[in-house]
């Protein structure tokens, strides 16, 4: 666990926000799980622009508290990978019930980043949904020429 790390209180919501709550970490476990990202610069093609500094200090924040590791390339020693880790994992419940809630009540705003058919499989049944994300990124990362 990093030491710069200052919790706020001893209540576990604020503690899950003081860790992940802040508008980047998320979204580098997100590209992660659903779109195989696992460089620097895949990264910072994501839409919301996140700025080179701050995807700098949010990798370092989540290797050093567990949730991903990062690997020297041994083909090409200059490339950096980020691979997912089990507490990285753990985060996909979470993450599928922020796309829920979002496609509940934020549908029209979505377009067509999620199909009905998309979210009735979440609502149907999250495990299985959540395993077939986690075996397909495991899957990926051992494909992942490093």
């Amino acid at each position: 666990m990093p030491e710069n790390i200052e919790f706020r209180s001893l209540c576990p919501v604020a503690t899950s926000l003081d860790v992940m709550g802040d508008k980047w970490t998320l979204l580098i476990l997100r590209d992660m799980i659903w779109m195989h990202k696992s460089m620097f610069h895949e990264f910072k093609e994501a839409p919301e622009k996140m700025p080179s500094k701050m995807l700098s200090n949010r990798l370092k924040k989540l290797e050093s508290m567990g949730f991903i590791s990062k690997q020297k390339g041994t083909i090409n020693k200059k490339s950096i990978y980020y691979l997912m880790q089990e507490r990285g994992f753990d985060t996909f419940p979470m993450m599928i019930e922020m796309a829920i809630f979002t496609t509940k009540h934020f549908f029209d705003h979505l377009g067509n980043t999620y199909t009905k058919d998309v979210k009735a499989r979440m609502l149907k049944d999250k495990q299985v949904y959540t395993k077939e994300l986690i075996t397909n990124y495991k899957n990926f990362s051992k494909k992942l020429v490093i």
